[in-house]
């Protein structure tokens, strides 16, 4: 049933599109953990009433309800295949990495492809090394994306793109749905999620939680692409607490009252640590088992990556053999952790990060890219 609305959807795509005068704006998303880093530029752009955008998605429980945005599931097989290879437009905006590198190739009759960044994570440690080499142009978070992705391309030969520091709009679309009021002193457990077998969820995970639950309720809040990789050990872990109370499972990022709910989060690597500590000022264990590096050849950059620094400096690391004493660690560290505001922003101002505004900051930019009047 569901191949065959895909196949009707995008049947239906097509005779609109051969009505469509106008420029054509469109956004693709693998799913609805990875849309609303979209949303807010996607609601700028269906305000501007002389672009016709679309939105594609390959969940079938993704809904996006925008005035004046049509929206498809084209799903993960054949019918995403045809949509991207006969794709025709003047600019696909995406999230997604390793364009052309995989299943996903770019179409020569889209004039534009536009990468949108779905974590504050740097570019060359955590991300494969030719994640965005097939992308035309870039809206980076901050100066040092940018200046990352640019040495990248002098040292590798990569193709130059048009790179902007446009600000991280997912910030404030989170702003303005998160409740810092409501915490119930759980602990949320939101381990990243590496290539490599015996990552920390599928081989500390359940140790950790047991840990935790000694304290306090625990939220186990894996990352998307957990969901797919270590799908059995998930299903194992929820069924050794499925009778326990005080253990909640959250497998969606659009939730965020999990957050909400939280007084202290634990994780390894990536780049949420970062959006929590922005959003909710709380403090975080780091727990120092395996790096998240997806490009062996990281350090040819010669830089330090900006969630390596931020864990350092606004993170209790502790190692990984010390999770049999995370329950009086993570007592102390709470009863002695003070938040410094002026040092966060210090932070993200010398790595000319932008939160505020960045929603505008797209707007105008896609209007310039497009070629239209603002």
């Amino acid at each position: 049933m569901k191949f065959l609305k895909e196949v009707k959807n995008y049947l239906h795509f097509l005779k609109i599109e051969k009505r469509v005068k106008q420029k054509k704006v469109y956004f693709y998303s693998e799913s609805k953990n990875y849309r609303n880093y979209l949303l807010e530029i996607i609601k700028g752009a269906s305000e501007k009433g002389n672009i016709k955008v679309i939105y594609f998605t390959s969940d079938h429980d993704d809904k996006l309800n925008i005035k004046n945005v049509d929206e498809f599931v084209i799903g993960k097989g054949i019918v995403r295949l045809v949509f991207f290879t006969f794709l025709k437009c003047d600019l696909m905006i995406m999230t997604l990495t390793d364009l052309n590198n995989f299943e996903i190739k770019k179409s020569k009759n889209c004039k534009k492809y536009l990468y949108v960044f779905h974590s504050l994570m740097s570019v060359f440690k955590g991300y494969n090394k030719k994640a965005y080499q097939h992308y035309d142009i870039i809206f980076a978070n901050g100066e040092y994306q940018v200046k990352e992705l640019k040495r990248m391309e002098e040292l590798y030969n990569f193709n130059k793109k048009e790179i902007f520091n446009i600000g991280y709009t997912y910030i404030e679309s989170l702003t303005k749905i998160i409740n810092k009021n409501i915490s119930d002193g759980s602990i949320l457990f939101a381990p990243s999620w590496i290539k490599q077998k015996n990552d920390l969820l599928e081989i500390y995970g359940e140790k950790i939680i047991s840990k935790f639950l000694e304290m306090n309720k625990v939220i186990l809040r894996p990352h998307p692409q957990s969901l797919i990789k270590s799908k059995k050990e998930l299903k194992k872990i929820c069924e050794t607490f499925q009778s326990n109370r005080n253990f909640f499972y959250n497998n969606s990022i659009g939730k965020v009252d999990t957050l909400d709910k939280s007084s202290l989060l634990v994780t390894d690597n990536g780049g949420m640590a970062m959006e929590y500590y922005i959003l909710y000022n709380r403090p975080i264990i780091s727990i120092q088992y395996l790096e998240k590096i997806h490009n062996e050849q990281y350090k040819e950059l010669g830089f330090e990556t900006l969630e390596d620094k931020f864990k350092k400096e606004f993170t209790k690391v502790i190692k990984i053999e010390e999770i049999d004493n995370i329950k009086s660690i993570s007592e102390n560290y709470l009863k002695n952790f003070i938040f410094d505001k002026k040092k966060l922003n210090k932070f993200f101002d010398e790595n000319g990060v932008i939160f505020n505004g960045a929603s505008k900051q797209a707007s105008l930019k896609l209007s310039e890219i497009i070629n239209l009047k603002n």
